[in-house]
């Protein structure tokens, strides 16, 4: 009995192993066949469609390099690279200005009672439409719209607020200032406050508080909070129709008016390649910087 009991209880055991190894290969193939489909396979079919051609307003299958070549080497395209990566690296500087502080306030000025209720308010506009919302800073950005009443009931010149730098910022800031502010809050809670308490103890004045003992503590969710300000303005197609009037061109406006002339899908398809390796050499750099840091 002793010894069949024993097999028992052996065989129990490796079936549960068993399960417990194939376990996490079956959670994992949800998402793994979510980004094959979904990711990959796009990705890959974008990438054929740069060596094709144009006959006739349609996509022809080919195998040529001169979309890459017309694409890469024009005046528009490197215009618009460049402004696209100036525009993307000012906000994601401004924001975090503007965001670090919020986010301070909130994880190390608040009372605990009510933090969840403001992280609440900051997640209400994340889900909120990011159309909707352009469209109203287009109302009060209007040379009829809010702002230029208040200036006009002051007694000023009303002023031209759309079509530029600053209308797109604006527009940059109302996509990332929320998740920017929420990512940094959340890295704040979660690090040791008695360390700052310390450093103050020690003799050491706010700055060096800051600099030496805060951000470093948070600088994993520093370069995440950048990378992510990057990766959606970088993107962004709705603040440089709406805000900005498309003057002068960002990336992915561009890609728009190279579909619209003359299709050309093959020469659209390069400048999203190089797009999404943009995006990629940012999350690489993140990542490396990261590493670096807690080695």
């Amino acid at each position: 009995m002793n010894a069949l009991t024993l097999k028992k209880d052996t065989s129990v055991k490796l079936i549960n192993r068993k399960k417990h190894k194939f376990f996490p290969i079956l959670l994992a193939l949800p998402p793994l066949f979510w980004q094959f489909f979904f990711f990959v396979l796009p990705m890959s079919f974008l990438m054929i469609l740069t060596f094709w051609k144009v006959e006739f307003y349609k996509p022809v299958p080919s195998f040529v390099f001169d979309n890459w070549i017309k694409v890469l080497g024009s005046n528009s395209f490197q215009r618009a690279f460049i402004y696209t990566f100036e525009m993307s690296l000012i906000s994601s500087i401004v924001v975090i200005l503007i965001a670090l502080p919020a986010a301070m306030i909130i994880a190390l000025r608040v009372s605990e009672k009510y933090q969840p209720l403001l992280i609440a308010l900051l997640v209400v506009p994340v889900f909120t439409s990011y159309v909707l919302r352009a469209y109203a800073w287009q109302i009060i950005l209007s040379p009829n719209g809010l702002i230029n009443w208040i200036i006009g009931f002051i007694g000023l010149d009303p002023q031209f607020m759309l079509g530029g730098d600053f209308a797109l910022q604006v527009g940059y800031l109302t996509l990332c200032l929320p998740v920017v502010i929420l990512i940094l809050t959340f890295a704040l809670l979660g690090i040791d406050k008695s360390h700052l308490e310390a450093a103050s103890n020690l003799g050491c004045l706010p700055y060096q508080v800051f600099l030496h003992v805060l951000i470093p503590s948070i600088k994993a969710g520093l370069l995440l909070a950048i990378t992510t300000i990057f990766m959606l303005t970088f993107s962004d197609y709705i603040a440089p129709l709406l805000l900005s009037g498309s003057n002068p061109p960002t990336l992915s406006i561009l890609i728009v008016d190279t579909i619209k002339s003359g299709s050309q899908w093959p020469r659209a398809a390069v400048i999203g390649i190089v797009m999404m390796v943009c995006i990629g050499f940012v999350l690489m750099l993140s990542q490396y910087i990261s590493k670096r840091g807690t080695n």
